[in-house]
């Protein structure tokens, strides 16, 4: 018995890699977006200074979105409010439609309360067109490189130290149609969601 595992041992340690390397894989692949698919992508630095004293701002990008108009979209982002001051949202620089100007087209004016969040460690942001589809997000304004949907302003707090690893998770996000069954959203899995994460540097 000896013999034979000593005989089949390189076969059986290359499967061993083999093997880890599939699942691997298969584990990268379910946490990445997949090309094509909406996705909304909280987008982060790789390495941010724990000497940062200023506001930075993280921009919240779509990859795309379905055929429909969209009249509301709602998402809800989990911070470390020990480490980290919300500071509020600032406008993206995907238009909505509007037949309120010649353009045909404006900003999106967001909803959100920065003293809940820093309370809660959740920032819930909420945009309602109250024309019932008239000031809704359509594809037809979305670009490659206009398609942040909106801004997050942060500050460090002085807790932060090198090495912390402070994550920002999309725990709900939903763009919703008219139609429920257009809707794109988690619950569904019809909207992919990349969280963020900052590293913090000396």
């Amino acid at each position: 018995m000896k013999q034979f595992i000593k005989k089949r041992w390189p076969w059986i340690v290359g499967a061993c890699i083999l093997i880890a390397a599939v699942v691997l894989l298969l584990v990268r692949c379910g946490n990445d977006p997949v090309s094509g698919e909406p996705t909304l992508i909280v987008e982060t630095p790789q390495k941010l200074s724990a000497s940062q004293t200023g506001e930075f701002t993280l921009d919240v990008t779509i990859s795309d979105l379905g055929d429909a108009r969209y009249p509301a979209m709602s998402m809800s982002i989990a911070f470390d409010p020990s480490r980290l001051e919300f500071m509020g949202v600032e406008e993206g620089n995907i238009f909505i439609l509007s037949d309120e100007n010649s353009t045909g087209q404006k900003l999106p004016d967001w909803s959100c309360n920065v003293q809940n969040s820093n309370d809660t460690g959740r920032i819930n942001i909420m945009y309602l067109d109250m024309t019932g589809g008239k000031n809704a997000f359509s594809k037809e304004l979305l670009a490659d490189d206009y398609n942040v949907v909106l801004r997050l302003k942060f500050r460090l707090r002085g807790s932060v130290r090198p090495g912390d690893v402070l994550d920002l998770i999309v725990e709900d996000a939903v763009f919703a149609a008219s139609d429920e069954a257009q809707s794109l959203a988690m619950t569904t899995d019809t909207l992919k969601v990349k969280n963020g994460r900052l590293v913090i540097g000396e």
